[in-house]
């Protein structure tokens, strides 16, 4: 090792428009700081993700499941200009968040070709946290998050990566094996994802947790804003996913518990009956309203991280496809037993859990992701 400090350019989903995606990257450029080295995070959009391309996006994607209406013919082209404005409120605290806390790249690439054109120059190359490696989500093999542009000589490392999902494509095997031979070091955030990688010849990956569980209660108070915190207690609200029953089941434990709704919305189109609805909070107000609630319900797996970590009362609900990763995370610090499987089970929520056993378990596993951290950038 030299005096001079490490450049460690991260390669994750950090502008995916959701705060998960925002707060998972500011976690990992914590963590990394932590360690003493220097993180940028590589300003990388996929095709999707572009600024211009979200309005499609949203058209085509999460407003087709929401709202079936935009099936009908001609209503898409009759909804563009006023869904661009629901994609830029959305994305707007979000931006500020990437703006003033996280240390962009000073360069934008919009395309695989122009990061393999004028990659980003560091001493190390990070594939990030996140569902980084998971093909259904990227719509193919995407060779940036396996940093396929970095320089030939150059280390490769990946810390806490997810490929989210319990099986691999037989097209996806080969060329992920030989993207990743090129690694030195390898973290994942499941124990599935430590067996899929070996079963394509890539051993000796290291299970480690979500970066947004390396931080504690005290560090995420530091940045969260109580701006928005509602005078009286209230149940929260935190939902992906449109499902009616999870609806009913809020409404319902609400008169039971005797306490308001407040849902966090990425849009006026997601408010229901009923709640109080917070559109589009700043990514420090997102934080907290966590840390106020009372209670918290979701079907989000960074929701689910922040409720335990935070030390709220809550329900998990599952997403549908991808959940593991929640009950994952539940039966390691002991809370299963606030995973909701029957949706007439109110009593749930005040299922004792013990926080302290919870927060042990995260002492132990920030140990091992520092300890594996610090092995990849110094060996």
């Amino acid at each position: 090792m030299t005096d001079r400090q490490q450049t460690v350019a991260v390669m994750t989903l950090h502008n995916s428009p959701n705060y998960g995606s925002c707060l998972q990257t500011y976690a990992t450029q914590a963590v990394l700081t932590g360690i003493g080295v220097a993180p940028r995070i590589i300003d990388y959009y996929r095709e999707d993700a572009i600024p211009e391309n979200e309005t499609d996006r949203a058209l085509n994607g999460q407003l087709v499941k929401k709202m079936p209406i935009f099936r009908l013919p001609g209503v898409k082209a009759l909804a563009r200009i006023p869904v661009s404005r629901i994609v830029a409120r959305r994305a707007a605290p979000l931006n500020e968040f990437r703006r003033s806390r996280l240390a962009l790249t000073d360069r934008k690439y919009y395309s695989y070709e122009d990061l393999e054109a004028d990659p980003p120059q560091a001493d190390i190359y990070c594939t990030g946290s996140d569902q980084v490696w998971n093909s259904v989500w990227n719509k193919g093999f995407n060779k940036a998050f396996y940093l396929e542009f970095a320089p030939v000589e150059a280390k490769r490392i990946a810390y806490a990566a997810s490929i989210g999902k319990s099986s691999l494509e037989e097209w996806e095997k080969a060329p992920m094996r030989e993207a990743l031979l090129k690694y030195s070091h390898i973290s994942v955030r499941e124990e599935e994802a430590v067996e899929l990688l070996d079963s394509v010849g890539i051993q000796g990956a290291v299970p480690v947790i979500d970066p947004t569980l390396m931080l504690t209660r005290e560090d995420w108070g530091q940045i969260a804003s109580n701006k928005r915190i509602p005078a009286q207690p209230y149940i929260l609200i935190y939902q992906l996913n449109k499902n009616p029953e999870f609806d009913q089941y809020a409404q319902k434990l609400s008169k039971k518990l005797g306490l308001p709704l407040y849902r966090i919305a990425y849009g006026v189109h997601e408010k229901r009956r009923g709640e109080h609805t917070i559109v589009c909070p700043r990514v420090e107000e997102f934080l907290g309203l966590f840390l106020g609630a009372e209670y918290v319900l979701t079907d989000s797996f960074h929701g689910t991280a922040f409720s335990v970590n935070l030390g709220r009362k809550f329900v998990a609900i599952s997403p549908g496809r991808f959940s593991g990763r929640i009950m994952n995370l539940l039966s390691m610090t002991g809370a299963t037993n606030h995973y909701l499987d029957d949706y007439r089970n109110l009593s749930i929520v005040n299922q004792p859990y013990d926080f302290a056993y919870a927060q042990q378990v995260f002492a132990r596993k920030r140990l091992v992701a520092k300890s594996f951290l610090t092995t990849a950038v110094n060996e």
